[in-house]
């Protein structure tokens, strides 16, 4: 990352301190809760700043979103060259879904949230942001974000095409049962305080692709 312009690297950096502040404040505040104010100074910029990087505070979760299907698209492709299967894939685009509610608890319900009142619309990452988010991930400057449905969509017709899912499959209904299923889990289980959102998700999974596999 060195090698990049100076000016792109603390382009890179100040976006990424913003998006942190918001991150430690949803631990115990909604988003609506939020003051620019305080974002900028946990984040240590003026509040003039906050508005070069993100029109509004909603903004940033939609950022958030973004680097998490680029990390989600990596890891699932990863996955493929390992040997594993597409339904694997999606199992690991369930984790890192749950990976980042363990690490910013109330960050999916503010997704939910930004996703009902907002087109999702990614704006490309600049290099230094590649750099710093991930690192030395191999290939993962060449992957662009996209939503859960496309990435479901992907996976489950590539894995009816492999013979993973039994050919009868509705798909459209079974990506939108996966979709309530990844939005909702986060929210219920936090509301009752109980239970881990990477067990209960794969404990869910397990009864929802048990009759969708093809017969031995």
């Amino acid at each position: 990352m060195t090698e990049l312009p100076l000016r792109e690297r603390k382009y890179a950096a100040t976006k990424a301190a913003l998006t942190r502040a918001v991150a430690v404040r949803l631990k115990h505040q909604s988003l609506e809760e939020i003051a620019v104010k305080d974002i900028c100074a946990e984040a240590q910029v003026s509040e003039g700043t906050f508005f070069n990087y993100f029109p509004t505070k909603a903004a940033v979760v939609g950022y958030r979103v973004q680097l998490w299907s680029i990390e989600a698209q990596w890891s699932m492709a990863h996955c493929l060259t390992a040997g594993g299967t597409h339904l694997e894939a999606v199992r690991i685009l369930f984790d890192t879904a749950a990976q980042g509610e363990e690490t910013t608890p109330g960050i999916m319900r503010e997704v939910l949230i930004y996703q009902a009142r907002h087109t999702l619309a990614f704006s490309p990452l600049t290099r230094a942001e590649y750099a710093l988010h991930f690192g030395e991930q191999a290939g993962i400057e060449a992957i662009q974000a996209e939503g859960l449905q496309q990435m479901l969509a992907a996976h489950l017709i590539a894995a009816r095409r492999a013979g993973e899912v039994a050919p009868h499959l509705d798909l459209e209904a079974f990506i939108v049962t996966l979709m309530g299923v990844f939005f909702l889990t986060p929210v219920l289980l936090q509301s009752s305080q109980s239970g881990s959102v990477r067990d209960t998700y794969r404990r869910q999974l397990d009864i929802l692709l048990a009759p969708a596999l093809p017969p031995p």
